[in-house]
């Protein structure tokens, strides 16, 4: 007995038409609201793109008396915080596609590239795109509400707020929407460490001669020498700061300019310099202290005589 395959039902137009309506509506849907992708900076900051544009900024907060220590910022401005950070990723990824989470405006066409952070020392960040200056971010001692840290733009301020995680939320959304200030090309110094070289790269030159000078160091054609013998190179590239140590030619990163040139400096003669950087991480607030800051007050031991006084 021969089956007899059933004949396929007719599809209508209706069900046609309502199909591509369907279609449609999840095209433009993907088109307005992306899939959200998430940036790790590191294990306490993250960043959150949709397509190329920074939606968000999450990060922790180390402040005393605070449960929920995960936040939630939209251009340095608190939107939500929680326990953990699972739940503040959801919150962005609900409110980003019900059109909830706050957007400044205008919109670019199209969303540059978002500014890295560069830290040249304890309380001195900058923030580059192409190896351009565009922000400055410093630790102002002053108190103004313990709003400690601000943003500069061509040495003016234009923003303070607690953290410097906060300011970088601000200055990354403002930039990427074309509302931050343009930074003015940087002044060569009068000393050009032996040759011209273009703004950036100037500048740069100018924090490693900075840090060169405290510890004795001479910056010579093929690298940094103590005492006519070399010690390595210290640069930075894309705002990542790294150091060559000797002549192995080997780049290892490093967190700063100051971490960069100290690990030139000989254990010797080092002694008293590190003493002087852990007495001035002893009064430092805590969220200014990194996890190598850390590392160096455990390793620390106080002088008996400052213990007396």
């Amino acid at each position: 007995m021969t089956d007899i395959a059933p004949r396929q039902q007719p599809v209508s137009e209706q069900v046609l038409a309502q199909a591509e309506l369907n279609q449609h509506i999840t095209n433009q849907a993907q088109a307005v609201a992306p899939e959200i992708a998430t940036v790790e900076i590191h294990s306490h900051h993250f960043e959150m793109y949709a397509g190329n544009q920074l939606i968000a900024y999450i990060t922790y907060d180390n402040a005393e008396f605070i449960t929920q220590r995960w936040v939630v910022m939209v251009r340095g401005i608190e939107q939500f915080r929680h326990n953990t950070i699972a739940r503040c990723l959801r919150y962005v990824e609900w409110h980003h596609k019900d059109g909830s989470l706050p957007t400044p405006l205008p919109a670019p066409i199209e969303y540059p590239e978002v500014p890295r952070v560069a830290e040249i020392s304890f309380h001195d960040q900058e923030l580059i795109v192409d190896g351009e200056l565009i922000a400055s971010i410093e630790y102002d001692h002053d108190n103004y509400q313990d709003l400690y840290w601000r943003v500069l733009v061509n040495n003016v301020e234009i923003y303070r707020n607690t953290t410097p995680a906060r300011c970088h939320s601000y200055v990354k959304q403002a930039y990427q929407q074309g509302m931050l200030p343009v930074q003015e090309p940087f002044e060569e110094e009068e000393f050009s460490l032996l040759h011209p070289a273009p703004s950036s790269e100037n500048r740069i030159m100018v924090h490693i001669f900075n840090e060169c000078q405290k510890y004795g160091l001479d910056i010579l054609d093929d690298g940094i020498y103590h005492n006519d013998l070399k010690v390595g190179q210290v640069g930075c590239t894309n705002g990542n700061w790294w150091v060559i140590l000797g002549c192995s030619g080997k780049a290892q990163y490093s967190n700063s300019v100051f971490d960069a040139v100290r690990a030139l400096v000989p254990v010797s003669e080092s002694g008293d310099a590190e003493l002087d950087d852990c007495e001035h991480l002893l009064d430092l607030p805590f969220e200014m202290l990194t996890a190598q800051d850390w590392q160096r007050l455990l390793e620390y031991e106080p002088v008996p005589e400052l213990i007396a006084a």
